[in-house]
């Protein structure tokens, strides 16, 4: 039987990534035919086709998506046995896998991890932001910055600070719909809710009793939270989000912020990883480094 070696699984772990045999080659410097033939001996190897071929464009089969989150375990293993003959070094190296919210992940993670890589320039960085959970295990992630209450799981959770957050709507919908003194006095209101939170568990514990009918208007609800501050922007409704997503339309009277002295308890931000017994440096300066960001 036909076998293969670490070159070719890079190879392939590399072709999925990139998303190109091409763009591949250039990140390995080899030739896009190198990098094809070592995905051929890697599915003669296993007598499967990982990768389906066409003149357009590559799509990775389902047996390629198993065998790629597999793979990549394997490299990981590999990253771990170096690091613990390194432990103890304050350097980092490898690939960290980074899930954060998209919003957060543009307007605060985005801009303190350049200084991090320059600290560590042996270290690579894939940061994924989408406004989901995603899953640690099935997509290697190394560690997801996750903003909220904690659900007990099988995880391993870092707090590593706080997100403030407020009310606000713009002074054109103040206008419109009066302007509510009281958490009892959003009843009524137009309010545009955060769909990874239930409107009840998002607004109801906050002003009434979870049983009693909250009476809200939910004209608009949406996954992001700066989709949901442009639309209070454009007077739909009041919004509850964190206070850096809405800062610079407060900062200039686009927005008005509601109910300051009944701001909700902070959601904590949490750094959370696998629940492993090693945790490799670069994890672990990782999440030190943020911290000395101050978030």
């Amino acid at each position: 039987m036909e076998q293969y070696d670490l070159t070719d699984l890079r190879a392939f772990i590399t072709v999925v990534e990139s998303g190109s045999f091409v763009r591949a080659a250039e990140q390995l410097a080899v030739s896009t035919a190198a990098i094809s033939r070592r995905i051929v001996t890697l599915e003669t190897a296993l007598g499967t086709q990982l990768i389906t071929r066409t003149t357009r464009r590559n799509d990775i089969t389902d047996a390629g998506r198993a065998f790629y989150a597999d793979a990549q375990a394997v490299f990981q293993l590999l990253d771990e046995a170096q690091e613990r003959v390194r432990q103890g070094q304050d350097s980092a190296s490898g690939t960290l896998r980074v899930a954060a919210p998209l919003s957060f992940g543009i307007q605060k993670v985005a801009p303190v991890l350049p200084a991090f890589m320059q600290r560590h320039p042996e270290l690579k960085v894939q940061l994924l932001l989408e406004d989901r959970t995603t899953d640690l295990h099935a997509e290697a992630i190394d560690v997801a910055l996750r903003i909220g209450f904690l659900r007990d799981s099988s995880l391993v959770a870092a707090r590593i600070g706080t997100v403030g957050r407020v009310f606000a709507a713009s002074p054109a919908y103040l206008r419109r719909a009066g302007r509510p003194k009281t958490l009892a006095g959003l009843r009524g209101h137009s309010v545009l809710n955060y769909s990874l939170l239930s409107v009840r568990e998002e607004w109801g514990r906050l002003i009434g009793d979870p049983g009693e009918q909250l009476d809200l208007k939910v004209p608009l609800a949406a996954n992001n939270a700066e989709a949901l501050a442009e639309c209070a922007i454009q007077g739909m409704g009041i919004v509850l989000l964190p206070e850096f997503v809405l800062a610079p339309a407060l900062a200039d009277g686009r927005l008005v912020q509601l109910l300051a002295d009944a701001s909700p308890e902070p959601f904590g931000l949490f750094a959370v990883r696998p629940s492993r017994q090693f945790t490799p440096a670069r994890l672990r300066l990782f999440i030190d480094y943020l911290r000395e960001c101050g978030f």
